[in-house]
């Protein structure tokens, strides 16, 4: 373990970056005898809200953890192979707030891609994890 952080918090939305970012904290996780913590932050846009205006919140919740799971299964081979404890989060909300909020109750380390599935993909750095950035005092590395 580290005097820094104590655990690694590792967001994931189904992109690229963020699977190279899970690869990324694999490798760190094992370096420094740490758990990870995998985050899906479900924000689904305006159109998807109105979409499921006449869904139970029930069905609503599946929905997010179906998703969810859909993309840790795409990452947890890699961390069960090499020996990583995970525990894997679903939550609804603003994913920027979401992550520090997580990364601070977790004591964290924040490992994300740098662009994400989000709509302004053509910036440098995708808003989010500029966002996270700027706002967050935890440790944060952004894997390309």
């Amino acid at each position: 373990m580290n005097n820094y952080f104590k655990s690694i918090l590792v967001p994931l939305d189904g992109s690229e970056g963020a699977e190279r970012a899970a690869s990324y904290a694999v490798d760190l996780a094992k370096a420094v005898d740490c758990p990870v913590v995998l985050l899906y932050v479900y924000h689904p846009d305006p159109n998807r809200v109105m979409g499921m205006a006449g869904l139970p919140r029930e069905r609503i919740q599946e929905i997010s953890k179906e998703a969810g799971a859909k993309i840790f299964g795409s990452v947890m081979p890699q961390f069960q192979q090499a020996g990583v404890t995970v525990e894997e989060k679903v939550v609804w909300g603003d994913p920027r707030e979401e992550i520090i909020a997580l990364a601070n109750q977790h004591e964290a380390m924040i490992v994300m891609g740098r662009r994400g599935m989000g709509q302004m993909k053509q910036l440098m750095v995708g808003s989010v994890s500029a966002g996270v950035v700027h706002s967050t005092k935890q440790p944060v590395t952004i894997v390309n």
